[in-house]
């Protein structure tokens, strides 16, 4: 099943992606199944790559309390 939006993507098959996260986890879900990939493979695939952006998004608790 193609995902039209990242926000389509998101609420359906991980809800802490955001933004271009998002985006570009539904376009290369989308991408891997027109592929032939099977459906669980490139969900999966896709929101292992969305986390890795959002975690390099995101600041980590260290660098949070550092600049306090």
């Amino acid at each position: 099943m193609p995902w039209p939006t990242g926000a389509d993507f998101a609420s359906k098959h991980n809800h802490k992606l955001k933004g271009a996260a998002a985006s570009k986890a539904a376009s290369m879900a989308s991408a891997m199944v027109k592929a032939g990939v099977p459906e669980g493979t490139a969900i999966a695939t896709a929101n292992k790559h969305g986390n890795k952006m959002m975690a390099r998004r995101s600041p980590s608790l260290a660098e949070t309390f550092r600049s306090r």
